[in-house]
């Protein structure tokens, strides 16, 4: 693959990569959104159970009042399952001739583990692998591979703004793991937040800096700078859109390069059951380079469907 060509590679694994820190993290901070069901809780629990409060007549009014205990023992590992098929109108060729609007299918398998270790801090252990394959043009199929390792940081005197810091390998394969034409190694570091959260909506916020320490091929090692903005709207229990964006400056580390991208997406999700969400969504993404003759700008219109699912033991 091209230089170039890898410029399109991580709006595709940005898309299809929808966990962040912050959301795995939701079950150690405060949430707005308990879930149980009040029919299943009979009056005379409480004593019993004492994870529920006392009923009181206010019941009716405010709902069940869960009483928050101690965490104890270790989290379960998470693993994630995600496919989707999608249309694009601009494809990843093997050079930029061949970029050309096609039907991609999209894959993701990931697998996560965040122990607490002590004082908030809890480790960040995790890998992910991606599978792209495109129908109908010229685009190239390709495989992303992640492993991480890192530590995360809850501060609850920031009102439970989360500190990560991690380090990340990359290896982006093209049709055959065996074949690589990009890896990189980095640190990542960032803080996220829920600046919102009512039983309604949801505004997060998060900022990051990822460096690289190596990257072959050389053109390509770079520093990256990155903000985004999350708006969750619960139309019902099981059905919510979500409006985000993200922004980010790409400064090379060869030749005085920097990028400017950002990425803007509507999802709509229907979580039939705890373990399984059906989403559809659409994303633009504009990408401005300063390399001479605009060499590496483009811009992309993505749209699909996709089924999610989750497993934890």
């Amino acid at each position: 693959m091209k230089s170039s060509h890898v410029l399109l590679i991580p709006v595709f694994i940005a898309v299809s990569a929808r966990a962040d820190v912050l959301s795995d993290l939701s079950p150690f901070l405060g949430s707005s959104r308990p879930d149980y069901d009040p029919a299943s809780i009979e009056a005379d629990s409480a004593a019993g159970n004492p994870g529920y409060a006392p009923f009181s007549p206010a019941d009716s009014d405010l709902g069940v009042q869960q009483v928050l205990g101690a965490y104890h023992g270790l989290p379960p590992v998470k693993v994630t399952f995600d496919t989707s098929v999608s249309y694009t109108d601009n494809a990843p060729g093997a050079t930029p001739a061949d970029d050309d609007a096609a039907w991609f299918s999209a894959s993701r398998l990931a697998v996560s583990w965040r122990p607490r270790i002590a004082c908030g801090w809890f480790a960040d252990v995790g890998l992910a692998q991606d599978l792209f394959r495109f129908e109908g043009s010229k685009a190239v199929d390709f495989e992303n591979f992640e492993p991480y390792l890192g530590v995360v940081k809850s501060i609850p005197e920031l009102d439970d703004l989360v500190f990560f810091a991690r380090y990340e390998y990359q290896r982006l394969t093209t049709g055959s793991l065996a074949d690589s034409k990009y890896s990189a190694q980095r640190i990542r570091t960032g803080l996220q937040k829920d600046l919102l959260l009512t039983s309604r909506y949801q505004l997060s916020a998060g900022v990051d800096a990822a460096f690289d320490l190596d990257a072959h091929a050389d053109l390509l090692e770079r520093n990256e700078y990155s903000a985004d903005l999350r708006y969750t709207y619960w139309f019902a229990d099981h059905l919510s859109s979500t409006l985000s964006w993200t922004g980010s400056m790409w400064d090379f580390s060869h030749k005085g390069r920097e990028d400017w991208s950002h990425l803007v997406g509507l999802e709509l999700t229907w979580t039939p059951c705890r373990n399984a969400r059906i989403y559809t969504n659409v994303f633009y993404t504009n990408h401005d380079s300063n390399a001479r003759f605009g060499a590496n700008d483009f811009e992309a219109w993505q749209s699909g469907i996709g089924l999610g699912l989750n497993y934890s033991f």
